[in-house]
């Protein structure tokens, strides 16, 4: 065959290629998406979910994406990916992000600098004042948590400061009051104790350190860059569920505007999956690994994700009254894998979706 024929016919050979790609592509596309609806809705079936959204980011882009079930049962209103769920604990780590920007943007700005440097009204004395920014973040501060006094068991959960905050908009002041007398569980950095007041706390420092307040802050550097259009403070307007001798009972949402920074966060499932895609690649943080750095003396919490030993998956989950929420990512895959789950039912296991859906990726 001559030198001619042969370009002609390589040149035959890869228009033949290009072309079945086209065709195979997308195939294979709606193959994998009927496969990862297939463990969705048999998850739903098995635990009884109302109604959740699903999305997947690939290669740094959002692969997948679905509302699944009812937002509203009563109603018949489908989940759509339109859906704004509550991101619970899940808001951890977009604080945590705010604070490593800030410290990969000001050198004067560091995770070892004591919170009173940038909060005035903190305590300046004793174990108080020696809160460091990383103790917050990964939960070594000695701050207490909800009702649960595990390891604090001297140390009631400080529900009577919550009648002096009324507002449905996010005040640092006001939120850091609800726990400001409340004494340490242990010395700074003595142990571990899971806290969203501690992020509270961090909220406020980020407003001392930034001149602006936490919401505009987070509005300015993450949300609009990133395009959430949908992210919000929680409306307190949602309906949830919840599994009480297998009946469904829907649950009203409460106010949460005062914990916004460790749990008051809301968007749709596609704005969820833009901030877990700019963690993955990068484009929010220039090292996006110290989220989930090794704390000495954790177990697996890092300065705002879990982690397991070898960090090839890292994540947050979030609990509420009525939803459940999880931020998964799986840094060492070839195709920078993440998965984000948002349920309206407090009762759902939204890992188990999301060990069944990485094997099926992966």
């Amino acid at each position: 065959m001559g030198s001619i024929a042969m370009r002609n016919y390589g040149h035959l050979q890869a228009v033949l290629f290009c072309w079945l790609l086209l065709i195979t592509a997308p195939l294979a596309k709606a193959q994998t998406a009927s496969k990862i609806d297939a463990v969705v809705l048999d998850e739903m079936y098995r635990q009884g979910i109302v109604g959740m959204a699903v999305g997947i980011i690939r290669d740094g882009i959002i692969y997948y994406a679905r509302g699944y079930g009812h937002e509203d049962l009563a109603k018949s209103k489908p989940v759509t990916t339109n859906t704004v769920f509550r991101w619970a604990s899940v808001s951890k780590p977009l604080t945590a992000a705010a604070v490593l920007k800030i410290a990969e943007t000001d050198p004067q700005f560091s995770l070892n600098d004591r919170v009173t440097q940038y909060v005035p009204y903190w305590p300046q004395y004793g174990d108080k004042a020696d809160i460091r920014l990383w103790q917050l973040l990964s939960h070594r501060a000695g701050i207490i948590h909800y009702r649960t006094n595990a390891g604090c068991f001297d140390n009631p959960w400080p529900d009577y400061r919550l009648s002096r905050y009324r507002s449905h908009y996010y005040n640092a002041r006001q939120s850091v009051d609800i726990f400001i007398d409340q004494p340490l569980c242990f010395t700074p950095g003595a142990s571990y104790k899971y806290s969203t007041f501690g992020y509270s706390l961090l909220a406020a420092a980020i407003e001392g350190a930034t001149g602006k307040s936490y919401a505009d802050w987070i509005n300015d550097n993450i949300r609009q860059p990133l395009a959430m259009q949908s992210l919000q403070q929680s409306t307190a307007t949602r309906t949830g569920y919840a599994m009480l001798n297998r009946r469904l009972i829907p649950i009203p949402d409460d106010n949460v505007s005062w914990r916004l920074p460790g749990g008051g966060w809301e968007s749709n499932i596609i704005d969820l999956s833009k901030f877990a895609n700019a963690i993955i690649q990068e484009r929010l943080l220039k090292n996006a690994e110290r989220l989930w750095a090794h704390v000495p003396g954790n177990h697996n919490y890092g300065l705002g994700m879990s982690h397991n030993p070898d960090n090839s998956f890292v994540w947050h989950d979030g609990h509420h009254i009525n939803s459940r929420s999880l931020l998964a990512l799986f840094p060492g895959s070839p195709d920078r894998l993440g998965i984000v789950v948002l349920s309206n039912s407090a009762h759902s296991e939204p890992m188990d979706i999301v060990y069944r859906l990485a094997r099926l990726l992966l």
